[in-house]
């Protein structure tokens, strides 16, 4: 019959345009799906380093360190180095409060393996020298230990280096504030490491991949299982 074949026709055109748009959707959720899974991973962080040699150590009559033992390991003349990885930049003067990410700040004696990085926040000033050819740069970084930062947990440093190497690597740097230009306090202050500082190292957007969250990894699985769902009842309809 004509009204049949064209009821037919009609219901294979349906049924075929209904295949298409379940397969085009399930192509539009597996593009979600990448585009989610595999740029809610990707950050990036600017980092900071400066360096320099340990001048008063727990041996000198300052401690001994109790919240974190291991600085009782740091000695006289041992060499060390403060990181802050930090979201946004810096390229001129003024007074940045510093959004910690990745690492955050991290103060290490490598000689002796003593690492703090108990750090929860950071402010770093950036300030015309004297000598307009310089910028001095001043760092206080909260420690979480002992009564908080407000009782003497805390890092500071202030070193200065040529205006021309705010964003450069491996430049000279002179410590001001002497005799510590790194002043290291712990245990509300009792601890006092100080040290000097001779180098400063600016390092921009820096790639961090960060551990993925289990909503990432719960959302992206079943976005796969809901698209190899679909493609599998697609091919059964078609074989049968």
């Amino acid at each position: 019959m004509i009204v049949s074949s064209r009821v037919d026709a009609g219901s294979q055109k349906w049924k075929t345009g209904f295949e298409r748009g379940k397969a085009m959707g399930a192509r539009w959720v597996w593009l979600a799906a990448a585009a989610i899974c595999g740029f809610a991973q990707v950050a990036a962080a600017n980092v900071i380093a400066f360096s320099g040699s340990i001048t008063q150590s727990t041996s000198d009559g300052t401690g001994p360190a109790v919240n974190n033992p291991a600085l009782n390991l740091i000695a006289d003349g041992d060499p060390f180095t403060v990181t802050l990885n930090f979201a946004g930049s810096i390229s001129s003067p003024g007074t940045y409060p510093l959004t910690l990410t990745g690492a955050g700040m991290i103060f290490q004696d490598p000689t002796v393996q003593a690492i703090e990085n108990a750090f929860v926040s950071a402010s770093l000033t950036v300030s015309p020298d004297v000598n307009p050819l310089y910028y001095d740069i001043s760092l206080t970084g909260c420690l979480s230990t002992g009564s908080g930062c407000a009782f003497g947990d805390q890092l500071d440093a202030s070193f200065a280096i040529l205006a021309a190497d705010l964003n450069s690597q491996n430049a000279a740097a002179t410590g001001l504030d002497p005799p510590h230009p790194l002043d290291l306090l712990e245990d509300d202050g009792t601890t006092d490491i100080q040290g000097s500082i001779t180098s400063y190292t600016y390092i921009p957007e820096v790639p961090e991949v960060p551990e993925p969250s289990y909503m990432v990894l719960s959302g992206c699985a079943l976005a796969a299982g809901f698209v190899l769902a679909i493609r599998e009842q697609i091919k059964k309809e078609k074989d049968a």
